[in-house]
């Protein structure tokens, strides 16, 4: 690529699972874009840009290099963050987009790095945090169902995958189990957090899928944050499980690694052998549930929302993209955000329902957990 035409957008680790689903979505809904995509392997990447028909260059990178990552985000207008894991990126990529002087967006990012870069005379740019699924998706869609009443007062919410995991994506579950993202049992009553408020929930139902499941109460920073932007006097936040008994057994001796104890790379290597194991004669989905009560004009009113999809890196890297291309075209003030914050609900609405590895998008005006037929206790 000429010094004429330099790229509007740099993406890191672009043909990864979360990387080749954003770039192929940047190239359906603007391809004019010009591209520079990175990773360790530029033939890899080469192969992506080929096939998306944009507009660039790839290159190889490493962002363990200061160098290498330095050059990577030099003259670029934006840098995609789409490397993991979490746990080891860290803040890496955002510092070089300061230096660069470019925009910056994260499928990831979380609290950590939003408030680095919130430091007085730090960041002058625009940067869109956690423009994923999970966070992202699941602090969006529950600020739209909101929008749908006058007065809403609580909100309960069932968030499930069963899907392949990468050696990134394991490595950073393994980490947020040690209490480093949220609080188990915590609830929301009263507006105010409260510690060991909810019980596991064993082998219950839930709509739009066939199996039992088991879920576990977990108010995240999102779902606490959430909680707070909206007002909200009550939240029940589970996380289900669908099976997963070879994760389980997995988890159950990986203690160490969970809090920085062991080798952390080696055990998200097992995590994925495990998950594969459980996922094996079945089809892989996310599902999110969410039901939001409260009033309408003075009376009684209840919005619920349905989420499915058999493909999470599809629906992230779709976020992700379209967190981009609205940093590219002007749409998101300077400073420092939160997806959920900033992304148009309608517009993210829309582009699920045409994507192919969503299955259900149900929002209506009527209750859709019902009364679940629940055995609680200790699991």
């Amino acid at each position: 690529m000429s010094p004429a035409v330099m790229p509007e957008v740099a993406v890191l680790g672009a043909y990864g699972a979360v990387g080749e689903a954003a770039v192929r979505t940047i190239a359906d809904l603007r391809p004019g874009t010009t591209v520079r995509l990175g990773g360790r392997d530029r033939p890899r990447a080469q192969a992506l840009l080929d096939a998306s028909g944009l507009t660039g260059e790839a290159v190889a990178v490493d962002l363990n290099d200061g160098r290498s990552l330095a050059r990577f985000c030099r003259g670029t207008r934006l840098v995609f963050n789409c490397a993991g894991p979490s746990y080891l990126v860290q803040d890496r990529v955002a510092w070089a987009a300061v230096a660069a002087g470019a925009h910056y967006v994260d499928p990831g990012g979380d609290e950590p790095v939003f408030d680095a870069l919130q430091r007085p005379e730090t960041f002058t740019r625009t940067a869109v945090l956690n423009a994923g699924m999970q966070p992202g998706i699941t602090g969006l869609l529950p600020k739209h169902l909101a929008t749908l009443m006058s007065d809403p007062s609580a909100l309960t919410a069932y968030v499930g995958t069963m899907d392949r995991l990468t050696p990134a994506g394991a490595a950073d579950y393994l980490l947020s189990m040690n209490g480093s993202y949220g609080e188990a049992q915590a609830a929301i009553r009263c507006g105010i957090r409260v510690q060991r408020e909810l019980e596991p929930q064993t082998d219950i139902t839930l709509p739009y899928i066939s199996a039992r499941v088991d879920a576990y109460p977990y108010l995240s920073f999102e779902s606490g944050q959430l909680a707070a932007a909206l007002g909200l006097e009550q939240m029940d936040w589970y996380n289900f499980y669908v099976g997963g008994a070879h994760m389980m057994s997995c988890l159950s001796h990986l203690q160490g690694a969970m809090h920085g104890e062991s080798d952390l790379a080696e055990a998200a290597e097992e995590l994925v052998r495990a998950a594969s194991l459980d996922l094996f004669g079945m089809s892989p989905f996310q599902l999110m549930l969410f039901q939001m009560t409260g009033t309408h004009y003075g009376a009684p009113a209840t919005r619920s929302l349905a989420l499915k999809t058999h493909d999470t890196y599809a629906v992230t890297g779709l976020t992700g993209a379209l967190a981009v291309l609205e940093v590219l075209e002007g749409r998101v003030e300077r400073g420092v955000h939160f997806a959920s914050d900033v992304l148009d609900a309608e517009a993210i609405l829309a582009e699920l329902r045409l994507l192919p590895a969503v299955s259900v998008l149900d929002i209506s005006h009527k209750p859709i957990l019902g009364t679940l037929a629940i055995q609680e206790g200790e699991l």
